[in-house]
């Protein structure tokens, strides 16, 4: 059975990564939510997509250097800017994967789960491997992972070649997080989905927001889907036998 993430919270304008965008999610039946995080100046976790507050706020400016009496004040949407203490303070049933944005926030982020002892509660992502592994190893337990794009290059050749991955390249891993396609190559594939799934992990693909291809991705078996369209999602899941 294929399961849904919600991708930065269900938004009808600029509220991207805030609680409301987050609650609609939940509203929904969704009990996985996908955000991104950076910190403060003061060292507090954010949910937030940019390096900068251009795109989404009535602020501008590089985010890392806005006090939290700063952010307070800052507005994505008419909506207030959210922590990540603040979303797992709202839903803690639900399950996090957040994408460890740059450097800064890796100590903070380690702080948080081991203060909150949210080990099961959150999974880690990021572009780069070396960011999930920082923070794994300041963590007193397990937590989940997926992999960068270094290794992912490697499990795809390794997939689509051989029809198999080694073990010891995805052990490390919770499940591998792809696009449905890399420009015009292919990527997640049902010989992908297959071998990565053989070796342990499982596969989630990401942005996919119209019915055709996630019913496409349904029928190939993967894991989970994240959409920006989390009604939709829902309502295509809905379907599943």
């Amino acid at each position: 059975m294929t399961y849904a993430f919600t991708h930065r919270g269900v938004r009808t304008g600029l509220e991207e990564n805030t609680l409301i965008a987050f609650q609609r999610a939940v509203d929904l039946g969704i009990t996985h939510l996908e955000s991104d995080v950076h910190a403060s100046a003061d060292g507090t976790v954010y949910l937030f997509h940019d390096e900068t507050l251009d795109r989404v706020t009535d602020a501008t400016g590089e985010f890392s250097t806005f006090s939290d009496t700063q952010l307070a004040a800052v507005r994505a949407g008419d909506e207030p800017l959210c922590t990540l203490d603040e979303l797992l303070d709202a839903f803690p049933h639900a399950l996090v994967n957040v994408d460890v944005k740059d450097e800064r926030v890796i100590g903070p982020l380690a702080e948080l789960i081991e203060r909150r002892a949210a080990h099961r509660q959150i999974a880690l992502a990021a572009f780069a491997t070396a960011r999930t592994t920082a923070v794994a190893n300041l963590l007193s337990a397990p937590i989940r992972r997926s992999p960068g794009q270094r290794e992912m290059v490697l499990i795809w050749l390794c997939a689509h070649l051989f029809g198999w991955v080694p073990r010891r390249l995805i052990h490390n891993f919770w499940a591998v997080q792809v696009p449905l396609k890399q420009g015009f190559l292919p990527v997640a594939t049902r010989r992908f989905i297959r071998a990565v799934q053989r070796a342990g992990a499982q596969v989630h693909v990401w942005v996919i927001d119209d019915e055709p291809r996630m019913r496409l991705l349904m029928e190939r078996g993967v894991d989970a889907i994240m959409s920006d369209n989390a009604p939709l999602l829902v309502k295509v899941l809905g379907s599943q036998a």
